[in-house]
């Protein structure tokens, strides 16, 4: 499914105003695939200093959804419909994100993905269902 993606995808990201927010950063896209990052602040992490579940989870919904916007040439809104996680590890520092679609039909886009530490270590995986609206 690789190739390229049109720039209105990646500059797409900047109208998600709660990811802009976050500071949600875009590492590369091509069809199908996103990949984000999301610096680590402290006002994301838990008492024990590392980051907290929700930012994971946030930054995981935001590179599935980009994953399956790849899949369109003008960008579409995607809406979340379904997104389970685990949480298998914790982090500091920067946090990685790779999503991926794995079907996609006329309107609802399967996806997967996991976030990882700065050393690479699995922080956590998701699968989650999506619904693409056509643009206004």
């Amino acid at each position: 499914m690789s190739g390229a993606v049109s720039p209105e995808v990646g500059a797409f990201l900047k109208r998600i105003r709660f990811a802009d927010h976050l500071g949600i950063q875009v590492e590369s896209l091509e069809k199908g695939i996103a990949r984000l990052s999301l610096e680590v602040k402290p006002e994301y992490t838990t008492s024990w200093g590392t980051v907290h579940g929700g930012a994971v989870l946030a930054l995981l919904d935001v590179t599935l959804s980009m994953a399956a916007r790849t899949l369109y040439d003008q960008p579409r809104s995607i809406m979340t419909i379904d997104l389970s996680t685990h949480f298998i590890g914790t982090a500091t520092g920067v946090l990685r994100a790779e999503g991926r679609v794995l079907r996609a039909g006329n309107t609802t886009i399967f996806c997967e993905g996991e976030a990882r530490s700065e050393a690479g270590a699995l922080v956590a995986k998701a699968v989650g269902t999506f619904r693409a609206r056509s643009p206004k």
